[in-house]
């Protein structure tokens, strides 16, 4: 499979292709189209809700240690 990229914008639902790719007029394409996002909201207003996640993990021990036991491994 070969592999093209040019952009364009659509008319009515109507895609030109660029003359500079004219080998490809009348031939069967696999069209991927990528599009700019819409408006991402701020950080402040896009909530998670955590409560899925409470209690999952219970660490017992000095995180410090463990840190430092597991850099000493690599020695």
């Amino acid at each position: 499979m070969e592999a093209v990229e040019f952009e364009v914008d659509s008319k009515k639902g109507i895609i030109r292709i660029p003359p500079k790719y004219k080998n490809l007029y009348s031939k069967h394409l696999k069209l991927i189209a990528l599009f700019p996002h819409r408006k991402i909201a701020s950080a402040s207003n896009r909530k998670y809700c955590f409560d899925d996640l409470v209690g999952k993990l219970k660490w017992t021990g000095d995180p410090v240690e463990e840190q430092r036991r597991l850099r000493n491994e690599w020695k």
